[in-house]
């Protein structure tokens, strides 16, 4: 017997179902409440399903909702849905599409993806044909609503649509051919959905899709000059994608492609526009091919210049010259910030960049503090993607590839825009400016002498877009103000450049607040140490401006506060610096609540300006400290209650991660100083610790590991009663497959901060189970370089350590320890390792023979190894000479002649 709803929770349902549509916040309240408890109604997948495409009388909204809380309840509980209803809502949803409301219609797809893309499409075989079926209607409708999910299908199921079905046929076999077809449909929707569904298996390189490409081609440049504005989106997109993955399809017509989105990129409808402009960064990063733009650089330049220039529709919602500093930001004008749990590294020496073998820093380590470009770097109401931002963007990447070759083609346009009496060409003018600096920095250099100077002056245009782009601009050269070939750079540019931004961070308009202010952390960063004659008028600054900005530029004073102590470091810590800076911070610390957006920053502000003053920030350790402790242990009980009661939303962890970097710098400021703080909170502090060393978050564990190496060095008698715990928690986390690469890195290293304060008795029974994760991290030539150089130092310190236990496997990992730390910079930690691996050579002198050229290449790498390391080394080769005995010239004969003499020289074999 078919299902059928109960009539008065079907009534109850529809009631609360168009309640979701009210203002008041009781009701709303009551109804989600009422609505959580109806999801644990065994058929309340049915109701919902019954209401979505039955009750056609009912309002659009109500059936929407529906829908979506049935998309919602099959995503969250799919596995716990009995066959039987399962059965009911794919019949029900398939003989439903195409209904001629929209919204129900788009949600009802939703519904039908969601259930393909968790149960498999071998698990509902008859979706597809019937699908396929309906493309062939004769009403609009069902068709268009097929073609809405087959188009959320194939955009979440690629790979399982290349799969057999049980008959042996590959479904995208038959879907392809059909979608080529509608290219040409009479409908605009019809060919928009066909064109982008089938550029998804273009993008991901589909093997059906290969045989088909040639037909693809030519029925997508039919639709090249398509009345649609969508479709002619569509069209472009698929080029991108085919520059992407088959440019061989497109480079025997480049000059016509070339010539066709030059053209698009200058549409009047700039969404158009846009979508060719991405065209041209696609094909930047093609370097096999790129030079074949060479020949139309003349023409795709000035195009992507025009590109520049502000719409109509951006002045809309940019165009505020008002004086609104002293106008409180909303809540949401201040987006969320994610702090980056800390990561142990190490730094290549200079001009060494590492290994070559792919291996990089530890994942997400982009440097994007200057991308003008990115999507967050305007106002919430224009933070998108935009054709303006993706010219910018595009002439940038052109810049790095080509150099200076462009600039016979952006100087004569740049001259005329930055002279133009229209304050919008000029605003573009300045953008291009900056966009050009990384990659044209050379060419550029003759004329910076005259053109800062513009910028310095442009700081005070009465238009505030165009003071706010001339500082990021201006940002964009700082390096040339600071380490150009001019006569008295500094003086004569430098210090201009820092007064005028100083002076626009006090701007009456936010905008330009916030531009200014990032623009001069770009120059702290950048500056580093050249800062120091400057810190008492930029603290001025800061401190006037912490007064000044409202709670959006607030977060953006913090960094360049932050970015000003991790420029010039100790140099900070004067009386005086200290007696302007902390106060402000500490004021503003002390009234933040926990949930507030400032946190984060205030944290990292905190975390850099406490690693600068090092001791002077005693005064501020334990107050900071202690709240840290607080803010952790409250966190891990609001998580606790959370986990108990469903009903309670957990905290985000990223306060515990912030907290837990904060402790580690301020035990890394104040060195072994910090020992009688960390015992005065000793029992929350280890307990903490052993909690957050085993959180399912693994930022958490990222950042508690980091803190229990800073405990090792400075703190190690407070760890010693709970030393074998540590250990036992510690040593999995060293995990050969990195699962979870920062925190694997993390507990490596702390590792060996452990062992070289709890020496060889204590250390030794977990030599073997440390060696079997180490050492194939370290062998593996796929372990990401700060990984791998931290496996190495730590196996180093082990061998200092436990030479009796390590050495025996010295021949297991020399050849690739070698290698990995011969380009790290000179530092403590690799003198430390070194000596450990010299230890480990004098107990197994054998174990070093097969990697001895290697060793003498890493030992040759130190530049100044201090009087003890380099005494180590004599008697290291020393000893190898003497077990050589006849065959030690024919070992050095393998290195080249400078080698072989400078190990002569400089160790005395």
């Amino acid at each position: 017997m078919e299902w059928q709803p109960e009539p008065e929770s079907l009534k109850q349902l529809i009631q609360l179902l168009n309640n979701t549509q009210t203002a008041d916040n009781d009701v709303q309240r009551e109804n989600s409440q009422r609505l959580e408890e109806l999801r644990k109604v065994p058929d309340f997948v049915n109701y919902l399903l019954f209401v979505l495409v039955v009750m056609k009388e009912e309002s659009s909204l109500a059936r929407a909702v529906a829908g979506l809380l049935l998309k919602n309840a099959v995503r969250n509980g799919f596995s716990d849905i009995p066959p039987h209803m399962l059965d009911y809502v794919k019949r029900m949803s398939s003989e439903a599409i195409g209904d001629p409301d929209k919204l129900v219609s788009h949600t009802l797809g939703t519904v039908v993806a969601t259930i393909v893309v968790l149960g498999n499409i071998r698990n509902w075989p008859e979706i597809l044909p019937r699908l396929m079926q309906l493309l062939d209607s004769d009403e609009y409708l069902v068709v268009e609503g097929a073609w809405n999910i087959l188009y959320k299908i194939c955009e979440e199921c690629d790979h399982d649509l290349e799969e057999p079905m049980d008959d042996g046929t590959r479904p995208l076999n038959v879907m392809l051919p059909k979608f080529l077809s509608f290219f040409s449909s009479k409908s605009p929707a019809l060919r928009d959905y066909a064109i982008s569904t089938t550029t998804l298996f273009v993008g991901r390189s589909s093997e059906c899709m290969q045989p088909m490409m040639d037909t693809f081609v030519v029925e997508l440049f039919k639709r090249a000059n398509d009345d649609s504005a969508n479709v002619l989106q569509a069209v472009c997109r698929a080029v991108v994608a085919l520059v992407e993955t088959r440019p061989d399809k497109l480079m025997p017509e480049l000059e016509n492609v070339v010539n066709y989105m030059i053209h698009t990129t200058q549409h009047s409808d700039t969404d158009i526009a846009m979508a060719a402009c991405e065209f041209w960064l696609s094909f930047c990063e093609q370097e096999k091919l790129v030079e074949n733009l060479k020949p139309f650089l003349g023409r795709i330049i000035p195009t992507l210049m025009r590109g520049m220039v502000y719409s109509d529709e951006d002045l809309v919602q940019l165009d505020k010259d008002d004086n609104n500093a002293v106008v409180p930001d909303l809540d949401q004008d201040i987006k969320p910030r994610h702090h980056r749990a800390r990561t142990h590294e190490h730094h290549a020496a200079e001009g060494d960049s590492g290994l070559s073998n792919g291996e990089g820093d530890v994942e997400g380590d982009d440097d994007d503090d200057d991308d003008c470009f990115s999507d967050d770097d305007d106002e919430d109401v224009y933070a998108k993607w935009n054709l303006r931002k993706c010219s910018a963007a595009s002439l940038d990447v052109m810049s790095s590839t080509f150099g200076d070759h462009i600039l016979e083609f952006v100087l004569p346009v740049l001259r005329e825009e930055l002279e133009s009496e229209d304050w919008r060409i000029k605003e573009a003018g300045i953008l291009a400016l900056g966009a050009i600096a990384d990659g044209c920095m050379s060419g550029m250099e003759p004329h910076m002498s005259t053109l800062l100077p513009f910028l310095i002056r442009w700081f005070k245009d009465e238009k505030a877009l165009v003071r706010s782009i001339a500082c990021w601009s201006a940002s964009r050269y700082g390096k040339w103000a600071i380490f150009g070939s001019e006569p008295n750079t500094m003086k004569v540019y430098l210090e201009p450049l820092l007064g005028g931004l100083l002076e626009t961070m006090m701007d009456n308009n936010k905008r330009v607040q916030e531009a200014a202010c990032s623009a001069f952390a770009t120059i702290e960063e950048d500056a580093g140490l050249y800062m120091v004659p400057y810190i008492q008028p930029v603290l001025e600054t800061l401190v006037r401006a912490f007064g000044l900005y409202q709670r959006k530029n607030i977060i953006i004073l913090y960094d360049a506060v932050g970015t000003l102590a991790e420029a010039v470091g100790p140099e900070l810590n004067q009386p005086q610096y200290v007696q302007m800076l902390m106060p402000p911070i500490i004021e503003r610390w002390d009234n933040l609540q926990p949930d507030d957006q400032h946190m984060f920053p205030i944290f990292e502000c905190l975390s850099a300006t406490a690693l600068a003053l090092g001791p002077g920030f005693k005064p501020y350790a334990e107050h900071v400290y202690r709240r840290c402790v607080q803010i952790i242990t409250t966190t891990l009980q609001m998580c606790q209650q959370a986990s108990q009661d469903t009903v309670i939303e957990p905290p985000s962890k990223d306060l515990i991660v912030v907290a837990l970097d904060l402790i580690s710098a301020i035990v890394q400021a104040l060195g072994e100083e910090s020992q009688p703080l960390v015992a005065q909170h000793n029992s929350f502090t280890l307990h903490l610790v052993g909690m957050c060393m085993v959180d399912p978050e693994a930022n958490v564990r990222q950042s508690t590991f980091a803190l229990l190496g800073d405990l090792a060095m400075y703190c190690y008698p407070l760890l010693l009663p709970q030393l074998d715990g540590i250990m036992q928690q510690l040593v999995p986390q060293i995990d050969r497959n990195f699962s979870h690469l920062n925190v694997c890195n993390n507990a490596t290293w702390s590792v060996g901060e452990v062992a070289l304060k709890a020496g060889e008795e204590r250390m030794e029974s977990y030599i073997g189970p440390l060696l079997e994760r180490l050492v194939p991290l370290l062998n593996n030539v796929n372990t990401q370089l700060t990984l791998a150089e931290n496996a190495a130092i730590t196996i180093g310190r082990l061998g200092l350590v436990c030479p009796a236990a390590v050495a025996p496997h010295l021949d297991a990992f020399a050849q690739r320890w070698c290698i990995v730390l011969a380009p790290v910079k000179d530092n403590e930690e690799k003198a430390s390792a070194f000596r450990g691996m010299m230890t480990m050579i004098g107990t197994n002198p054998q174990g070093i023979s097969k990697a001895f050229l290697f060793f003498c290449q890493a030992a040759l790498n130190w530049q100044t190894p201090d009087h003890d390391l380099l005494d180590m080394f004599i008697q290291t080769f020393a000893g190898l000479k003497q077990l050589a005995g006849n065959e030690w010239e024919s070992s050095l004969s393998l290195l080249d002649p400078q080698a072989r003499q400078a190990i002569k020289d400089r160790f005395n074999p």
